[in-house]
């Protein structure tokens, strides 16, 4: 294979993702097959050892995080229809108040985006929104931004998300260091998003007319039990993670080191979910059968498992060629670092529009020169899934489905939402991209 065609094929299976995504709407996964196939042909790898990297690539990515992903949606399916979500965040309501109710709303976001989809999550808390909103007499403008960027924040950042999950399994970053650094720079993007919905809010400020009392339940959980399904696991992988610091061994050591294990400690999670769900509807004994909660939510997270899957294939198809070779050559004498990443998912995510995809894409060209960019320490493989995640923040715009959901949710007019949204996802890309930078200076040299 010549250094040309390599990177011929290489440019040409981006255009092609790009266009079946963008253009053609194919199904990820497929437009992802597409892809790998297209480099392959272009590049002139030998059709064998393609469709062996190829399955070795989907197998091992699958085989590491398919598990993960599918607890994952379950409990977030669980915590949603249980109505936790809305315990959270009249929870933390209380503690901001109602002069505060825009920045309760972007904590919400923060905590409830962890286990549950962006969309699922602001359907499920716009009404609360409006009902603030109406109340308080504080635009809508600060209150559907300031939920959205506090949501967009941790599901960039935070594991279980799929995306994050996804590019943590892709690079083969340590679970427990992502979630911890994660956590911290989903903070200051959380406030920065905040911030600009509060400017945003002063310069379009509307009350919504459209609201509706929603329907109190008989029941909610109760804080413990809305909460403790995130927090349990959070806390079971970080105690793995520090117990491993600081060479904690016998059998406290051995107790922390399997149950922070991912799968066992979102298992953990989803049974205190499906207890706290249990709870609310203790008449419902389909939740886990063939057609309740549990199957819905897997049908979601199959299609994650393979989109995620055919990103490992595509990244297994690229480490058996020369392209690791070539850009080694290429690079090695230019200190892009973090920069790398985060361009590639700053592309991908302002024209396919999936953050989840611009995610896994920057993860999977970046995974074979690791070395080269100086990721190639533990911390340095969190520092460079961070990077690829602070790239995936923008631009945020009418591509992606979310963009949709925020504006017509919430009563938005379009050419508001395109006048703030899109800006605010680049104060919030740039935060990142800053806060990333410092921590690769304190860790990475």
């Amino acid at each position: 294979m010549g250094n040309t065609l390599v990177i011929a094929g290489l440019v040409l299976s981006v255009i092609v993702l790009i266009v079946c995504t963008v253009k053609l709407k194919i199904h990820p996964f497929f437009a992802l097959i597409a892809t790998t196939v297209t480099f392959a042909v272009v590049s002139g790898m030998n059709m064998q050892d393609m469709l062996a990297a190829f399955t070795s690539g989907m197998g091992g990515t699958m085989a590491d995080i398919g598990l993960v992903i599918a607890l994952g949606t379950v409990t977030g399916a669980l915590l949603e229809k249980s109505g936790a979500a809305e315990t959270m965040a009249q929870t933390i309501l209380k503690i901001t108040g109602k002069k505060h109710a825009a920045l309760g709303l972007a904590i919400t976001g923060y905590f409830v985006s962890i286990p549950v989809f962006c969309d699922s999550a602001f359907v499920l808390l716009s009404p609360i929104a409006k009902r603030m909103s109406k109340d308080t007499r504080i635009s809508m403008t600060t209150m559907a931004i300031a939920l959205a960027m506090g949501l967009h924040a941790t599901h960039m950042f935070v594991p279980p998300t799929p995306g994050p999950l996804a590019v943590a399994g892709i690079l083969e970053a340590d679970l427990g260091y992502v979630i911890l650094f994660g956590a911290l720079v989903s903070i200051p993007v959380m406030l920065i998003g905040y911030f600009g919905a509060v400017v945003a809010g002063k310069k379009f400020d509307y009350i919504p007319q459209n609201v509706v009392e929603v329907p109190e339940q008989q029941k909610l959980p109760s804080p413990l039990m809305a909460f403790l399904p995130i927090v349990a696991p959070i806390v079971l992988m970080l105690a793995k993670t520090i117990g491993e610091m600081v060479g904690l061994t016998g059998i406290v050591g051995g107790i922390f080191g399997v149950l922070g294990t991912p799968a066992v400690a979102l298992l953990v999670g989803l049974i205190i979910a499906l207890i706290g769900y249990h709870q609310i509807f203790p008449e419902d004994k389909k939740a886990w059968g063939f057609d309740g909660i549990f199957a819905d939510a897997l049908k979601t997270a199959g299609q994650i498992i393979l989109i995620v899957g055919a990103g490992g294939a595509f990244s297994g198809v690229l480490k058996a060629s020369p392209m690791q070779g070539i850009l080694t050559n290429t690079f090695s004498g230019l200190a892009l670092g973090i920069l790398a990443p985060f361009i590639i998912g700053f592309i991908f995510r302002t024209c396919v529009g999936s953050a989840t995809i611009a995610m896994v894409t920057a993860a999977t060209m970046i995974s074979p020169m690791m070395d080269v960019l100086g990721f190639a320490s533990p911390i340095g493989r969190v520092i460079a899934m961070l990077a690829c995640a602070a790239g995936g923040l923008m631009v945020f715009h009418g591509n992606d489905d979310f963009f949709w959901v925020t504006a017509t949710t919430s009563e938005m007019d379009t050419s508001v939402a395109y006048k703030t949204i899109p800006i605010i996802s680049v104060l919030q890309s740039v935060t990142a991209l800053i806060v990333v930078f410092i921590l690769s200076l304190i860790f990475l040299h």
